[in-house]
């Protein structure tokens, strides 16, 4: 089985970087975290994810932009939309741009590494590491 392709997308670099540590601990995965809407774009020119972690508010471009630019290029991509805006107009809009589920921050890393383990299990992805 191929190792899940990962994207975490979000200008916060520790949030970035406490959930890639996290899933690479947790998980047979390749991490790509990318700072803002314009690296997640060039990272998808280069790379099939079966898997976006993406925020909404970012410099630049926005999240929602960026899903629905990552739909035009791969429609069966997965997008989890991660983000500390709590508005139910951009939950709505990012749902039906084609994202699975919108998670409110903060949300436990429980709640977070649930909903990527079902995506990963549906995609025939999901490999844990052994616990050590």
């Amino acid at each position: 089985m191929d190792k899940a392709k990962i994207l975490i997308v979000d200008d916060e670099q520790e949030a970035r970087r406490s959930l890639s540590s996290y899933l690479s601990r947790h998980l047979e995965c390749d991490t790509r975290e990318a700072s803002d809407g314009r690296e997640a774009l060039e990272a998808l020119k280069n790379t099939s994810f079966d898997l976006i972690l993406l925020d909404i508010k970012m410099p630049g471009i926005s999240g929602i932009d960026v899903l629905k630019k990552a739909k035009a290029i791969y429609p069966d991509i997965d997008v989890l939309m991660i983000s500390a805006w709590d508005a139910q107009s951009v939950a709505e809009e990012a749902i039906k741009t084609g994202a699975l589920d919108y998670i409110t921050k903060p949300s436990t890393i429980d709640v977070i590494y649930g909903q990527i383990c079902d995506v990963l299990k549906k995609r025939n992805k999901f490999s844990p590491k052994a616990a050590k």
